[in-house]
C-alpha cells in the first residue's frame, strides 16, 4: 500500500458519507484510474481484517462500520509500520536526508538502499532530490568513493534541517497524540501507554522521551500563561533534537545575542530550572547557548527582528503582504486585493510568522495534509507566490506555514464567492409551503444561488421594488424585468439545468461597476446599495461621510506622531486600517477583546501604546486595547503573535 492509499483510507475511515472516485481524484490530484488502483490495495488491507469496502455506481465508496470498529482500524493503521509503505520519490528523499542527518559519518549507498528497500540506482536518484532541498538549509551533500555519502554544514543549520524534516514527516495524528501524551501523563493511562511519534523514536529512546514529556508537562503547569498545542509540539521536538545532538557531542557555537535575547525573557529562569533538572536526569551538561536554543519557541515577540537568526534583516512585512496578495490574485484570477479583511489578517499572520522564522523557530501544522488535499489549487498558488516573493529574502516557508496562509486566502475566496452569488426570488401561488420547499432544494442543489426571498405570484412587483433580485424561480409564469425560470413544484434535473444555464448567462454579463468602469468615465456604485431602499440612501451617505472624515483625521494625526516608525507602504496600510477601525467602532464590531498577558512591554512599546491612547481619546473614540495593539503592528520593530482564532495580540508567547 502506498502512502497515498494510506492517506485515502484515513479519509474513508473519518468520512460519514460515501466518497465518489472523482472527488478523491480531485482531492489527491491524481487520475481516477490511480485512485482505483489505490482502492484495490485498500480493499485487500481491509479484507485481511474482515472489513468490507463498499462501492456502488453513482453513490461512491464507503466503510459501513461503527465508530468503535473504525477507531480500531485507525489504531491498526497507525501501528502498521512505515517500512510497509511504498513511498514516492520526494518522500523517500526526505527520509534519506533524515537518515544522513542522524548518521555519525559516511553512510554507504548499499546500506541506504537496504533500509529504504529500493535499488542502489533509485537511492542515487533520490539523493539528487535530497541534495536540492538540503542546499536550501545551507547544507552540502558530500560523496566519497568506497565511503559513501554524508551531510556537511554548520550545527545550527543541521538542527534547523532536522527540525524541518521532523515537522514535515510527522503526521497530524502523531502530533495530536504527542499533545495528548504530554498533557495527559499519569492521569491519562491510554495516552501514557501510546508510543511517541516514529520520527521522535529515531532520535531518542523511550525513557528519554518520557523524561522530556515530564519536563514539558511540569513547565506548562508552572507558566503563568496558556501555551497553544503547536507551541507545545515545537518545544517538545526542539528539546528532543537538543538532547540527541548534545549526547553525540554536537553543540552549538557561542552566540551572545541569542543568549541575551533568551535571558531577557522573564520566564527564562523557570525554563532554565526545569531544563537543567531534565538534563541532570539524562546525565548531560548543557551551555547557555543550548538553553537559549531550547526556549526560543516560548519567547515573546517584543524585540527587534534582527536580534536573532544570524542578523538577517526582516523584509517590509506590509510590502510582502501586498505583493503576496497580488501574486495569488493573478494566479487565481480573483481580486483578493479588494478584500481589506484579508489584508489585515494576512499582515498580522505574516508579521508574526516571518519574525519567528528569522529566529529559527518552526511551528507544526497537524492539518497540512488535509488543507493541501482540500484546497489543492489554492495551495499551489500560495506556494508559488511564497517562492516568488519570499525566497529572494532567504525565507523558505515550509508547507506547514503555507497551509496556514492558504486558510486566509480560502476564507477570502469564500467571501468573494458569496458576493458573486446570484440573488434569487422564489415564487409560488401563496409564498408559503411550496416556495419554502423550493428554497431548500435550490440552495442544496444549485451552487452560486442565494435565495433572498419568498413570495406569492401577486407580490412579485412589490418585492422587486424593495430588494435587489437577479433571478426569479417560479412555479407559475410571471412577468418581471429580471430573468424568470419556471420550474415544477418538485424540481426535476432538467429544471436545475435550466436554472444553472440562466446563472451562467447572468454571471457572464459584465457588471456595470466593473473595474473598467471604475477607471473610466462610468459611475461606480456598490452592489450593497441595491439592497437598500432609495429613501435610506441619504442617511447612509451622511453616515459614511462622517466615518470617512473621522477616520481620515485620526489617521493623519497618528501618522504624524509616528512618522519615524512607518514605512511608505505601512503608512498606506495604516490609513486603510484606521478608516476600517472607525467603521467597525461605528457599528459596534471592533476586534475581539482578549486577556493580555501579564508580561510588561519594553519601554519604547509602552510609550507608543500610551501615545496612541492619548490620540484616540482626544478624537473622542472609545478604542479597546485590541485595536491599539492592531495599530502598533504597522510600526517598524513591533512584532506580535497571532492567536488561533486569527486575531493578533502582544503576548510574550508564540502560538
Amino acid at each position: 500500500m502506498t502512502s497515498r492509499s494510506r492517506a485515502l483510507l484515513k479519509v474513508l475511515l473519518d468520512s460519514s458519507r460515501p466518497m465518489k472516485i472523482r472527488e478523491a481524484a480531485r482531492d489527491f490530484r491524481v487520475s481516477e484510474r490511480t485512485i482505483k488502483y489505490d482502492l484495490e490495495a485498500i480493499r485487500t488491507w481491509l479484507k485481511e481484517r474482515h472489513v468490507t469496502l463498499h462501492s456502488q455506481p453513482n453513490k461512491g465508496i464507503w466503510i459501513s462500520e461503527n465508530e468503535e470498529k473504525r477507531a480500531d482500524l485507525r489504531r491498526h493503521l497507525e501501528g502498521w509500520g512505515r517500512s510497509d509503505l511504498i513511498l514516492h520519490q520526494k518522500e523517500r528523499a526526505k527520509h534519506l536526508a533524515l537518515m544522513l542527518l542522524l548518521a555519525d559519518g559516511y553512510v554507504r549507498l548499499n546500506d541506504l538502499a537496504d533500509r529504504m528497500a529500493v535499488s542502489r540506482n533509485t537511492v542515487v536518484s533520490d539523493l539528487r532530490e535530497a541534495e536540492s532541498f538540503l542546499a536550501g538549509w545551507g547544507l552540502e551533500l558530500i560523496s566519497r568513493p568506497r565511503y559513501g555519502v554524508r551531510i556537511f554544514g554548520e550545527e545550527r543549520s543541521v538542527r534547523f534541517a532536522l527540525e524541518c524534516l521532523l515537522h514535515d514527516l510527522s503526521e497530524g495524528d502523531e502530533m495530536f497524540r504527542l499533545v495528548r501524551r504530554v498533557q495527559g501523563g499519569a492521569t491519562d493511562p491510554a495516552a501514557a501507554d501510546e508510543a511517541g511519534p516514529l520520527v521522535e523514536q529515531r532520535l531518542l529512546g523511550e525513557e528519554e522521551i518520557r523524561l522530556i514529556d515530564q519536563a514539558v508537562r511540569e513547565l506548562m503547569a508552572q507558566l503563568s500563561f496558556a501555551v497553544t498545542d503547536r507551541t507545545l509540539i515545537s518545544l517538545h521536538i526542539r528539546l528532543c533534537i537538543l538532547v540527541h545532538r548534545v549526547r553525540k557531542g554536537r553543540v552549538l557555537p557561542a552566540d551572545e545575542t541569542t543568549v541575551q535575547t533568551a535571558q531577557g525573557w522573564s520566564g527564562y529562569p523557570l525554563f532554565a530550572q526545569t531544563a537543567n533538572r531534565l538534563f541532570a536526569a539524562l546525565g548531560l551538561a548543557v551551555t547557555p547557548d543550548e538553553l537559549a536554543y531550547g526556549c526560543l519557541p516560548l519567547l515573546g515577540a517584543d524585540y527587534p527582528l534582527t536580534a536573532v537568526g544570524g542578523g538577517r534583516p526582516a523584509p517590509d512585512i506590509y510590502d510582502v503582504t501586498i505583493r503576496l496578495t497580488e501574486a495569488v490574485s493573478q494566479a487565481m484570477q480573483v481580486p483578493f486585493a479588494d478584500d481589506p479583511e484579508l489584508r489585515e489578517h494576512l499582515f498580522a499572520h505574516l508579521n508574526d510568522r516571518i519574525m519567528r522564522y528569522l529566529q529559527g523557530v518552526l511551528y507544526p501544522n497537524p492539518l497540512t495534509g488535509e488543507i493541501s488535499r482540500s484546497y489543492p489549487r489554492m495551495f499551489a498558488a500560495v506556494k508559488r507566490a511564497c517562492q516568488d516573493v519570499l525566497w529572494p529574502s532567504g525565507i523558505c516557508l515550509l508547507d506547514a506555514d503555507i497551509a496556514y496562509i492558504v486558510l486566509h486566502f480560502q476564507a477570502a475566496w469564500d467571501r468573494w464567492m458569496e458576493q458573486k452569488k446570484v440573488n434569487a426570488l422564489v415564487v409560488c401561488g401563496t409564498g408559503r409551503g411550496t416556495s419554502r420547499f423550493l428554497k431548500t432544494q435550490l440552495e442544496a442543489e444549485v451552487k452560486g444561488l442565494r435565495v433572498v426571498g419568498l413570495c406569492g405570484s401577486l407580490e412579485v412587483e412589490k418585492y422587486l421594488a424593495s430588494r435587489k433580485v437577479d433571478l426569479i424561480v417560479s412555479v407559475l409564469p410571471v412577468k418581471a424585468d429580471v430573468p424568470v425560470v419556471v420550474v415544477n413544484a418538485l424540481p426535476t434535473r432538467h429544471d436545475l439545468e435550466k436554472i444553472q444555464s440562466c446563472l451562467q448567462t447572468i454571471t457572464a454579463d459584465p457588471p456595470v461597476d466593473s473595474a473598467a468602469s471604475r477607471g473610466g468615465g462610468g459611475q461606480w456604485r456598490s452592489d450593497l446599495c441595491a439592497d437598500l431602499h432609495e429613501r435610506d440612501l441619504p442617511v447612509v451617505e451622511r453616515l459614511s461621510q462622517d466615518v470617512i472624515c473621522k477616520g481620515f483625521e485620526l489617521s493623519q494625526t497618528i501618522m504624524a506622531a509616528f512618522r519615524d516608525h512607518l514605512t511608505e507602504q505601512a503608512a498606506g496600510g495604516l490609513m486603510l486600517h484606521i478608516l476600517l477601525m472607525v467603521n467597525r467602532l461605528t457599528f459596534g464590531s471592533s476586534y475581539v477583546e482578549w486577556q493580555a498577558e501579564a508580561e510588561p512591554e519594553g519601554e519604547d512599546y509602552a510609550a507608543w501604546r500610551k501615545t496612541l491612547k492619548t490620540l484616540v481619546e482626544k478624537a473622542g473614540l472609545a478604542v479597546p486595547e485590541s485595536e491599539i495593539t492592531a495599530i502598533m503592528r504597522y510600526f517598524s520593530g513591533k512584532g506580535v503573535t497571532e492567536s488561533d482564532n486569527g486575531f493578533a495580540h502582544t503576548g510574550r508567547v508564540g502560538d
